[in-house]
């Protein structure tokens, strides 16, 4: 029975000791700017966040930018959970939580470039970004590398029809930048995360 006792204390020290660990792990992983990625979030590594997880990830991020002495402007336009869950069931997918982070990052600099003086310099920087449904062009839900090209190559063809240039064209990300498993496809989470990393 002491024996039992024991045990049962040890494990408490031990469950004790670890969600301390996993705290300060966590703590340390957050970035103090742009958006969290989703592994960070999902803290149970179940392949979703629960609004506990999204809210208690979000909490220690606050922390740490109060204890850094950072200014949180953002803080309080910041999506919360319910708006993030689209199909409300009370967890969040990769794909709901890029599709949040992209529409609040579009926001704030959409907000960020109307204040830039008459001349618009700087206004719309990453806003206009290209839809994944404009590269989808058979609709089965990803982008093959045909597709892409055939896009760019439309849209070339299209400026120069207007006497415009296509300013970047040199920046344009290869096919196997955005295609992160290297699958020959880019799935709508792959391009919306490159989206989110170009943004920043």
């Amino acid at each position: 029975m002491q024996n039992m006792s024991k045990m049962i204390r040890l494990g408490l020290v031990v469950a004790g000791t670890l969600s301390v660990i996993t705290s300060s792990v966590i703590a340390e992983d957050l970035p103090n700017r742009g958006p969290i990625e989703f592994s960070t979030y999902d803290i149970n590594n179940d392949g979703f966040v629960s609004e506990k997880e999204f809210n208690e990830i979000r909490e220690k991020r606050m922390e740490q930018k109060a204890s850094a002495g950072m200014p949180m402007k953002n803080a309080i336009n910041a999506p919360d959970f319910t708006s993030l869950d689209t199909n409300k069931d009370g967890k969040l997918t990769e794909l709901e939580l890029l599709k949040g982070q992209n529409k609040q990052m579009q926001l704030n600099q959409g907000n960020r470039g109307m204040g830039q003086g008459i001349n618009g310099k700087g206004m719309g920087k990453g806003y206009n970004m290209p839809a994944f449904e404009s590269f989808d062009l058979n609709n089965d839900g990803k982008i093959s590398e045909k597709e892409m090209e055939e896009v760019r190559e439309r849209r070339m063809e299209q400026k120069a029809s207007e006497g415009k240039m296509m300013r970047n064209i040199g920046n344009q990300p290869m096919f196997s930048d955005i295609d992160t498993n290297n699958d020959g496809n880019i799935t709508k989470e792959e391009f919306l995360n490159h989206q989110m990393k170009q943004r920043q």
